[in-house]
Order: structure tokens, then sequence, then C-alpha cells
């Protein structure tokens, strides 16, 4: 029985086959996902120059040297892609002022700090930031996103100024309706400082900030 051909498909041919599937996935894998980071930089490029409104999917796609049928592979629509440009730079969000915050050190000294490194993350993504309050006007999903994202910092602030009060160390009587004016504040008057060009020299903007917050927190001057 010499001359019977072996069954096809046994474990010998899953066997070689399983690398090449495996190759041709990953590879599948390594295209799509710079597909998505190309359209991501793209709009990200393309929001230093336009504002979100005047900003068309065709000509995101063209800077990303892709297809417009590209991107409905990656993102629903356009809120859909602004969401994911916000969650790359969430980190950054959360990570600005994180010394005052946590109360750590000197406490002056942490607010000074931590309100330059909020100018900072406005100065590097104001444009982005820009955008999404742009369009959380007219898009209910991205309004609650960004108004969320709003409470977050005003519960963190509101921690750290109930800490300060129960310690003595300031005299703010309502913890809650200062952080919640002291965060839009900030979001109002950095985005009218980095939303658009030309941007604001960011020294005498976080000097402006510094002042509002020690008055207001501590009855304090910034130092120097």
């Amino acid at each position: 029985m010499s001359d019977v051909a072996p069954p096809r498909g046994g474990a010998a041919g899953r066997g070689a086959a399983s690398p090449r599937r495996a190759a041709t996935t990953a590879r599948q894998r390594t295209q799509r996902d710079a597909a998505r980071r190309a359209i991501l930089d793209a709009a990200r490029e393309l929001l230093e120059e336009h504002a979100w409104h005047e900003l068309p999917l065709d000509e995101v796609m063209r800077r990303a040297g892709l297809s417009r049928t590209v991107f409905y592979r990656h993102f629903d629509d356009r809120q859909r892609l602004l969401l994911a440009l916000l969650d790359e730079i969430g980190e950054d969000l959360a990570a600005t002022g994180l010394a005052w915050k946590e109360g750590s050190g000197d406490r002056v000294e942490e607010a000074v700090r931590g309100l330059r490194e909020l100018t900072a993350t406005y100065v590097a993504h104001g444009r982005l930031l820009q955008a999404l309050a742009d369009a959380a006007g007219q898009d209910a999903e991205v309004r609650a996103v960004y108004e969320q994202l709003a409470d977050r910092l005003v519960a963190v602030v509101e921690r750290r100024l109930a800490g300060e009060v129960a310690a003595g160390r300031s005299a703010v009587r309502d913890p809650h309706e200062v952080a919640r004016a002291l965060v839009w504040m900030n979001e109002r008057y950095l985005l009218a400082s980095f939303g658009r060009p030309p941007l604001a020299d960011p020294e005498p903007v976080a000097a402006a900030l510094a002042e509002v917050w020690l008055a207001t927190v501590y009855r304090a001057a910034p130092p120097g």
C-alpha cells in the first residue's frame, strides 16, 4: 500500500501553514496600526493649521497618504477621531500639577510649578483641546467626554482645597465651587492663549494663573 497518498490537511500540513498565517496576521496588524497612526498624526498636524470645523476628512486622508475608505476601517466618524486624539494626551493632562495635588512639599512652590506644567500642556496640545471644545458645542458625545474630563479635574482640585482648609492653610469657604471656578477659568484662559495661532507667550500666562490661584487659595502672592 505504499502508493496510497497521505491524507491532505493533516497535522503536518496544519503545522506548516500556521507560521505563514501568523506572519500574515502580524503583517496585517502592523499595516493597520501604521495606517491608524498616519491618520492620527495627519489630524494633529492639520489642527496646528486649521480650526476643527475647517478640517475636512479628505484633507486629513490626503495628508496621511491614504484613501477615505481606509478612514472608516479605524473610525466611525470625525468625532471618534477627535476622541482618539484626546485619549493620546490623557496622561499628559492627568500628570499636570501632580505634586500640588498630592501635597508632598511646599504648597506655594508646587502650585506655581503645577500651573507652569499646565500651561506647557496647553502650549503642546492647545489646538487639539480647542478642537474638542469646539466640537463639544455641536456633538453630545464629545460634550459628555469633555465635561467628564473637567469634572475629574474639579474633583482633584476640590480634594486638595478641602485638605488645605482642614489643615488651616486656606480660608476657602466652598472648596467645590472654588475648584469649579478655577478649573473653568484655566480652561477658558488657556484656550484663549493657546487654542489657536498666534500663540501667547507662556511665561506671563503661567504667572497670571499663579497670581489668581495663590491669591484665591492661600491669600498669597507668587514667589520671586
